[in-house]
């Protein structure tokens, strides 16, 4: 079964959200590391991992490759 091609708009918003998405993990893991540094170790390592789970985001999970 093939899917229909995304148009040119649509595909470009799904890539710029998945841009996106890994900038604001980059983020999170760094006030994740600040976090660590001021507040305490327990804090700042869970706020890190939540940063890190979304670097697993691929563009397969928006649709954006076609395998």
């Amino acid at each position: 079964m093939t899917e229909p091609h995304l148009s040119v708009a649509q595909a470009r918003k799904r890539y710029l959200m998945y841009v996106a998405v890994r900038f604001a993990g980059l983020a999170v893991m760094a006030i994740g590391l600040w976090l660590t540094r001021t507040v305490g170790e327990a804090p700042g390592v869970a706020v890190a991992l939540i940063g890190g789970l979304t670097l697993f985001v691929r563009p397969k999970h928006l649709g954006l490759t076609t395998k």
